[in-house]
């Protein structure tokens, strides 16, 4: 996947999770398209797509969403990057399904450090953070991730690189 691609890719998903996402929530829980989207890039497509997903995402939920500093997402997203690259160190390149657990897993640590941002940059206040919702969050982020993790497949599979013999 090209980086221009997934810079235009994490702009319409910010657009879709800052404007029709909230309209649907679910047990006061809705889904982290930008989030998902960078984690399944980062650990099926490589570590450059993923960053990209995550800074421009990052970026463009902060601007989009009132009263939130920008670069709050941003930073978060780009941690949380981070450790699904360590992670996608210990995983075969062929494996899809370890992002798919991975959006389950650090969708509590994407929630918790956001809340830590925004704790030390707008005082909100850390009880806040709900488990109950987190958990219903990583459900449907998992859920999200699996055909997120598909098309990934198939976009690589159709625009990767081509494979030629050295000369």
């Amino acid at each position: 996947m090209t980086l221009p691609f997934a810079a235009l890719g994490a702009l319409v998903a910010a657009l879709i999770e800052t404007t029709v996402l909230p309209l649907f929530p679910i047990a006061g829980a809705t889904i982290n398209l930008v989030f998902v989207l960078a984690i399944v890039a980062t650990m099926t497509m490589g570590a450059e797509d993923g960053l990209v997903w995550g800074f421009v995402g990052g970026l463009m939920l902060d601007m989009l969403t009132p009263g939130r500093p920008i670069g709050a997402t941003t930073f978060t997203l780009l941690i949380v990057v981070g450790v699904a690259v360590l992670a996608a160190r210990f995983f075969a390149p062929g494996r899809r399904w370890p992002a798919v657990a991975a959006t389950f897993v650090l969708t509590g640590a994407f929630h918790l450090i956001l809340l830590g941002v925004l704790n030390l940059t707008e005082r909100i206040d850390v009880g806040a953070l709900q488990p109950r919702v987190v958990f219903v969050a990583a459900v449907l982020n998992l859920i999200v991730a699996i055909p997120a993790v598909i098309v990934y497949a198939v976009v690589e599979r159709r625009f990767g690189p081509a494979e030629r013999p050295d000369w």
